[in-house]
């Protein structure tokens, strides 16, 4: 059992504890349960037709109706290490396990309120309507976000149209609402002020309740990625600790580079303070980017100012990342030379960084390199 789980969630602890509480079931109870999960077992082993299967299963329903439920419920249960320690960092956080621990707790509560009272309505609470909000809990901390499979072959995506970039921030902005209630998100700077250009980047603010910001925050992830994979996901450090405000950097899979989506998710009491929390330290935290991943970002924005028309912005970007790993960039022939020399040692220092210093190389080569239009 992964040593979080077991030591700092609880979540173990109250498994066991519902675990306890349904040995108490009668031993006619127990033994249905377990005819079917035997039955299950020899079933996926091959060792147990389909038919029988199903002919133990009907038998031991018929003589227990709650057998079948009950065994669901503990399957449940023993995979919950599993799903912890698949899990991704980002999301064993405190919102995820305080939602699951509450669940737990339902179920447990009703089970022993069923032994104290023999009201089949809380066994009805308990089986059928807590195993369902666990799976929905389960689901929502662990199931949504989607990091996606790295591709054996690197392809930058050139394809900037307009429209295809107003489309997909339309459903990030509907993902975002309707998975926090009472929450709203609009676009921002050049795409809220409808300045940009085929390099703009997707900036969102998203406000959300007061009682929903812990929740926004620990799983903007995931919300973001019922629209799309998100291969990287990075908290502005400066106001990682903020209470009322954060700000988020998501890059989504199958998007141009220039496309990256910046979130800023404040709660209702901060929405109308642009400057809530700049320059606290209380609020400044030791989470965000590695030295290599935020250099990187300066050789896409490198890019981005080069294509502009910005030659000195670009190189001055350039030097910053190169400075931010300690990189001696020596004499270079050009601009995208000099860009995809800082993307290379990005992932000299950061191998992770691998495809995506790949895909700055392949959009240097082809906006600074030729005459090729975008």
């Amino acid at each position: 059992m992964p040593a979080r789980f077991a030591q700092e969630t609880g979540l173990a602890a109250q498994a066991e504890s519902i675990r306890a509480t349904v040995r108490r079931f009668d031993e006619a109870t127990l033994a249905a349960a377990e005819s079917i999960r035997d039955a299950e077992i020899r079933y996926v082993k091959g060792t147990l037709e389909h038919a029988e299967a199903t002919a133990i299963f009907d038998a031991a329903s018929a003589a227990v109706p709650h057998a079948a439920s009950l065994v669901t419920l503990l399957a449940v249960l023993d995979h919950l290490p599993v799903t912890m320690q698949g899990a991704l960092p980002e999301l064993v956080n405190d919102t995820n396990i305080a939602r699951i621990t509450e669940v737990l707790r339902f179920i447990d509560k009703e089970l022993n309120s069923y032994f104290a009272d023999s009201d089949r309505v809380h066994l009805t609470n308990a089986l059928d309507i807590g195993r369902e909000n666990l799976y929905q809990a389960l689901r929502r901390s662990f199931g949504y976000w989607q990091r996606g499979r790295a591709p054996e072959t690197v392809v930058a995506d050139l394809d900037l149209r307009p429209e295809r970039r107003q489309k997909l921030a339309g459903k990030l902005l509907a993902a975002l609402q309707d998975w926090v209630p009472g929450s709203r998100a609009q676009l921002r700077e050049s795409l809220g002020s409808g300045t940009a250009d085929d390099y703009s980047d997707i900036d969102i603010c998203w406000v959300v309740p007061d009682a929903s910001f812990a929740e926004a925050v620990d799983t903007v992830g995931a919300a973001l990625s019922q629209v799309t994979a998100v291969p990287s996901f990075r908290t502005d450090p400066e106001l990682a600790r903020s209470a009322r405000r954060r700000l988020v950097f998501a890059r989504l899979s199958n998007v141009p580079l220039f496309w990256r989506v910046d979130i800023d998710i404040r709660a209702d009491s901060a929405a109308a303070d642009d400057h809530y929390d700049a320059g606290n330290p209380e609020a400044c935290g030791d989470t965000g980017w590695s030295a290599p991943a935020s250099a990187v970002e300066n050789a896409i924005a490198a890019i981005k100012a080069a294509a502009r028309g910005q030659a000195g912005t670009a190189d001055a970007l350039v030097r910053r990342g190169c400075e931010r790993i300690g990189h001696d960039l020596g004499p270079t022939a050009d601009l995208a030379a000099a860009i995809t020399n800082l993307a290379d040692a990005c992932v000299t220092q950061e191998p992770g960084l691998t495809n995506m210093a790949a895909e700055v190389n392949q959009v240097a080569d082809h906006l600074l390199r030729s005459n090729r239009p975008a």
